[in-house]
């Protein structure tokens, strides 16, 4: 152990002379300067643009801005600032934007091309704020407008129209089991644990024990934009990141033009749904504050599909509160001698979640109590770059019951009761510059800490047999840098690498007879790894037509305490724990084209994909009895994942929109010299092909009608490929009528024409909810 620390030690110190001495390089080149920059902006029939607001950033903050006038001419002061950032923007057109080198005196020609679908997006999921049509990834987004005329009820059903995008299992996080809520892009999942980091406003909603995601967390009506990364993302976002990455961006109060943000939604609908939420930004002479509430409740539907139901069958159903609050303190740019222009920015911000399920039949049942903290800090100057500092601490219970059903169904015992209490704090730095006119560095660093136990109470007959007790302790640090280098107009590479070293520590378990009070523990002996996860991209702009895309990434998860330490039952699927588990790499190579044509009103982006994932969780069927199926978290050699993505949106005029996203993966495992049986086979949970289609058109101001569909090909329930889940097709329709004073009434449903799809086989028939209509209200100021 201490050999592999001193190992792990030379490294972080040899990746930390690299940076000093590249980012060393990047600063002689780099100096401070004066001057007065001019030119004049057109469109493409060389018609001047007027009232095109012409800004300059250095980093995240404005230090001048002006407006072009009816001839299209401007000027703009700069004093003592470098590798500012010009921004030109007009109505109608795609922003423009250049870096100006030290001492640049030319007049500039600015052209300005008409607006796509996705020139106005600004995302932030590589960790450095790019356009999304710049960004050299494959990402979706979804705005806020999308968000409110779906038919949706949550942010993962929400996501499910990015084809790629799936939880463990193909039923809503509405009544399904929190354990089975872990998010997935391109196939790569074995087991219910996330392959896909999951954050809202930079800090992670993935369970630090389970690593599932709690999407009830987060009120979707606070939600102003959700970003999609698909393909390794460890180098932005560790162990979490091994298949991608979602980020869920909140709405904010705007600082410049003072206005207040005030939502308020209700609806009600079948099953006995009933929900309501708020969000509210404001802010008054640098405080700002947010907040952002949801109560949800419905009675659920019964799952097992009604040919197989008994007399111990009943409703899955669910209940849950969420209350986030951010308070903020923004302080102003103030000069300080020399030392140039300061931004500054605290906060704390606090989450409390509350939720009750029942799983479907009458001793099954869960419950989690969850609180968060958080603090940040933002500190921005020209000279030094932009740093930000995180900070969370986070408590969480999660209760559950298990119970032995019989083969008709009419009977049903208690097996266990299991109590999870865990722990976790964490902090990180980040910081990013912009260097050299081409150049936007970032790095960080990361330290997260998690302890958890599972305590369980197991029943043989009716009657408490023993006492189970297990778990541990994870540490996890981690160091990122990247640079983002505009090689030209035409030509960006990202560069991007990642050290992580992580240790599993006082590990125990113990069991304790009741029958003759006897106890028996094993301690785990300490156990440490290390992942370095480098990310290269490139993007490529031929024309103004198309681009390619291409790029390599390895990433990793490790194995977290509760695939180590925690053993569950689904139905008559019992899934053991394993100590033994490693972590999980991932090598990702893929290649894409983009195109926009049609007058910029079509956009086009298909991506080829290799992701070949070596040592990945996978749940292994043990053996296999008339009332138990036994199965264990294990290491498999091999898998890969090789497919197709293809993306499509058009709008033919403002008032129509449409879309399409298509998933082809061929997902298998390739090597398991343990188990050569399996070799070939499809892996568990991952259909072939998914297609989906939106629509929305808004015939009027007024009125919006919106229509989602889905289509999904078979997938197997087991490692074996014995138990196949059945193809389906889903969808869903949306309809608003906005009066006066910000009111608005909608209708929605889900599940049209009652689709009974198969959502599980454990070994019994689980199917999706019935056709869901609701009805509601919603109010924006």
């Amino acid at each position: 152990m201490v050999k592999n620390y001193k190992s792990t030690i030379s490294k972080i110190r040899s990746l930390s002379a690299f940076i000093c001495v590249y980012l060393w390089l990047i600063f002689l080149s780099s100096n401070v300067f004066a001057q007065t920059i001019s030119g004049i902006v057109t469109d493409q029939k060389n018609a001047p643009v007027e009232n095109a607001e012409i800004t300059l950033t250095n980093q995240t903050k404005i230090i001048a801005r002006t407006a072009s006038d009816a001839d299209g001419r401007f000027s703009i002061d700069l004093q003592n600032s470098n590798n500012s950032l010009l921004v030109v923007k007009a109505s109608g057109f795609a922003d423009f934007s250049r870096i100006l080198p030290p001492n640049f005196s030319e007049t500039l020609s600015i052209i300005l091309e008409p607006q796509t679908l996705r020139d106005e997006v600004t995302v932030s999921i590589t960790r450095t704020e790019s356009r999304l049509s710049e960004t050299p990834a494959s990402v979706v987004v979804l705005s806020r407008e999308t968000l409110d005329t779906t038919a949706a009820q949550t942010v993962d059903d929400s996501l499910r129209q990015i084809a790629g995008f799936t939880l463990f299992r193909r039923s809503s996080s509405k009544t399904t089991n929190p354990t089975t809520q872990g998010a997935n892009l391109r196939g790569l999942a074995g087991s219910g644990a996330s392959r896909a980091a999951v954050l809202l406003d930079g800090l992670s909603l993935n369970d630090a024990f389970g690593g599932w995601t709690f999407w009830s967390r987060v009120p979707q009506i606070a939600v102003e934009q959700a970003e999609v990364l698909r393909g390794g993302a460890s180098a932005f976002y560790g162990d979490q990141g091994l298949s991608g990455a979602v980020n869920l961006r909140t709405s904010s109060f705007n600082e410049t033009s003072e206005t207040p943000i005030f939502r308020v939604q209700t609806s009600a609908g079948t099953q006995k749904t009933y929900d309501a939420s708020l969000f509210t930004a404001y802010g008054k002479r640098g405080w700002n504050f947010d907040l952002a509430l949801e109560s949800f409740q419905t009675a659920g539907y019964i799952p097992t599909a009604e040919s197989e139901r008994g007399t111990i069958d009943t409703r899955a159903n669910s209940r849950h509160q969420s209350g986030i609050l951010t308070i903020e303190r923004n302080f102003s740019p103030q000069r300080r001698g020399d030392a140039g222009n300061y931004d500054g920015r605290l906060f704390l911000k606090t989450n409390i979640f509350a939720e009750r399920r029942d799983n479907g039949t009458s001793l099954t049942n869960n419950q989690t109590y969850f609180r968060q903290f958080a603090f940040g800090a933002d500190f921005s100057g020209e000279k030094i770059g932009n740093f930000q500092f995180r900070s969370f601490i986070e408590n969480q219970t999660y209760d559950q019951t298990f119970s032995a059903i019989s083969n008709n169904r009419s009977t049903e015992t208690l097996s266990r009761i299991q109590r999870v209490p865990s722990q976790a704090f964490g902090a990180n730095l980040f910081w990013t510059k912009v260097f050299s006119a081409k150049h936007v560095v970032s790095s960080s660093l990361e330290f997260k800490q998690t302890r958890g136990f599972s305590d369980e109470i197991i029943y043989v007959n009716n009657r408490q047999s023993s006492l189970v007790g297990a778990g541990g302790n994870q540490q996890i640090f981690g160091v990122f840098a990247q640079d983002v280098w505009r090689v030209s107009g035409k030509l960006t590479l990202n560069f991007g690498a990642r050290f992580d070293f992580w240790e599993n520590k006082n590990a125990l378990s113990a069991t304790r007879n009741l029958a003759n009070n006897l106890t028996t523990a094993t301690n785990f002996p300490d156990r440490t790894e290390n992942a370095f996860s480098p990310r290269v991209a490139a993007l490529y702009q031929i024309n103004r037509n198309f681009s390619l895309l291409a790029s390599y990434a390895k990433s990793f998860r490790a194995p977290n305490l509760n695939e180590l330490y925690r053993a569950f039952r689904v139905g008559n699927v019992l899934t053991q724990a394993n100590e033994n588990l490693q972590s999980e790499r991932a090598d990702t190579f893929e290649t894409g084209v983009n195109f926009t044509g049609l007058a910029r009103k079509l956009n086009l982006r298909g991506n080829f994909f290799v992701a070949e994932v070596a040592r990945p969780v996978v749940s292994i069927t043990v053996s296999t009895a008339p009332n138990l199926i036994t199965r264990q978290r294990q290491n498999v050699g091999k898998t890969r994942a090789r497919g197709v993505e293809l993306d499509a949106e058009y709008s033919p005029f403002t008032k129509l929109k449409l879309s399409a996203s298509y998933l082809l993966t061929d997902s298998r495992v390739a090597d398991f010299p343990a188990n050569p049986l399996l070799i070939d086979k499809f892996l568990p949970q991952v259909a072939r092909q998914q297609l989906t289609f939106q629509t929305a058109y808004r015939p009027t101001e007024k009125l919006t009608f919106s229509l989602q569909s889905r289509f999904s090909d078979a997938q197997f329930e087991d490692d074996l490929n014995t138990l196949r889940l059945r193809p389906f097709s889903t969808f869903d329709v949306f309809a608003s009528y906005k009066f006066p004073k910000n009111v608005e009434i909608f209708s929605a449903i889900e599940n049209l024409f009652n689709s009974r799809y198969d959502i599980a086989l454990t070994p019994n028939r689980s199917v999706a909810a019935p056709r869901f209509v609701r009805i509601g209200l919603r109010f924006a100021l």
